[in-house]
């Protein structure tokens, strides 16, 4: 498969087609024999067709001759993923293709941010050591205890690139590296706390080394990190105090809206740190899924007051365009939008 094949593919598995949906959506202006010689690079689109063919999957011309050798790495579906095969090569690609603009913006303005691990050589194996690990982090990272607010902004600082997607329900969130720069990708339609600790997850699949443990146990090590970031143990303990046999929503919602986690994590959290018991822990859990707020049937009770946004892309494509390092049209391309719309967005103010 040649350069430009490889990029058709790539387009199509993105917008989650198939060689005849593709050929399909032209309103049969190619075949699907001709989509597949594309793609083995024994045949090439003529310059009307390769507009349709950017047109239909909803990238720019300019995308199919993008030289690039980002190649992704340590990305795994979690196990219980009930997202289709097709889902799963959208979000894959989704996340290539926007690791290469971004590499690419950052290449233009010399503006390369390096990731470093302070729990590289830390091996989680039980609560404990997701207490330490978490705490760890903390430290490292200047943050104490106190809640965190955009924790999208917090990690672009720290040089992991976050990427929002469009997909269905099922998916949560995944991780990955391109060499030395890692990834996470969440699912733009969830609601912000259920993204909050999807990312902190994500975070421990980059960032932590698991003992000797199953698969189901490294997922539940990676919730119980993500709880124990997000709100640690002396804070939990402070708010609520050590033991308790029942918890008001009051209390829950008040915790929700300053650190950002769900009641039901933060029940999770109570009962990984032995402030509940079972009992009152089963009883609460059997209490949201009648409300269906387990199955998102209906949205629980309380509000988070804080805001999660990436933003590093958008202002490195902005301040090349704004100091003429690239064109309004690069900037189109690499935000892959139209230009009068990149044009609106991005216009220059002084």
């Amino acid at each position: 498969m040649d350069g430009f094949g490889a990029r058709l593919k790539a387009a199509r598995k993105m917008a989650g087609m198939s060689q005849q949906k593709l050929a399909d959506a032209t309103q049969n202006l190619i075949t699907k024999q001709a989509i597949s010689k594309y793609e083995k690079g024994k045949m090439y689109p003529a310059s009307d067709i390769l507009i349709a063919i950017s047109k239909t999957l909803g990238v720019k011309t300019g995308y199919f001759y993008r030289q690039s050798q980002v190649e992704l790495t340590g990305l795994e579906f979690r196990k219980k993923s009930r997202l289709s095969k097709r889902d799963e090569n959208r979000v894959k690609y989704q996340t290539l293709d926007f690791l290469e603009r971004f590499i690419e913006i950052e290449s233009v303005m010399g503006q390369q941010t390096a990731f470093i691990n302070p729990l590289r050589d830390t091996i989680v194996e039980n609560q404990d050591g997701v207490e330490g690990a978490s705490m760890r982090l903390r430290e490292a990272w200047g943050l104490g205890i106190a809640p965190v607010s955009n924790l999208m902004e917090l990690l672009e600082d720290k040089g992991i690139r976050i990427l929002e997607v469009d997909l269905p329900e099922e998916f949560d969130g995944l991780s990955a590296w391109a060499k030395e720069i890692p990834v996470i990708t969440v699912n733009k339609n969830h609601d912000l706390v259920r993204k909050r600790l999807t990312i902190v997850h994500e975070l421990a699949h980059l960032m932590l080394t698991f003992g000797d443990c199953r698969d189901g146990d490294l997922e539940k090590l990676c919730h119980k990190f993500a709880g124990a970031f997000l709100i640690p143990k002396e804070k939990m303990i402070e708010e609520i105090g050590p033991r308790r046999s029942k918890i008001t929503f009051l209390e829950l919602k008040k915790l929700k809206g300053i650190y950002g986690l769900s009641l039901m994590a933060l029940m999770v959290r109570a009962r990984n740190l032995g402030i509940i018991n079972d009992f009152s822990y089963r009883r609460f859990f059997i209490l949201a899924n009648k409300m269906g707020w387990r199955s998102g049937k209906t949205e629980e009770p309380g509000h988070y007051v804080g805001r999660e946004y990436a933003n590093r892309f958008k202002q490195l494509v902005s301040w090349a365009v704004a100091e003429e390092i690239i064109t309004m049209s690069k900037g189109a391309e690499l935000m892959n939008v139209g230009l009068s719309k990149f044009r609106k967005e991005f216009q220059i103010a002084a």
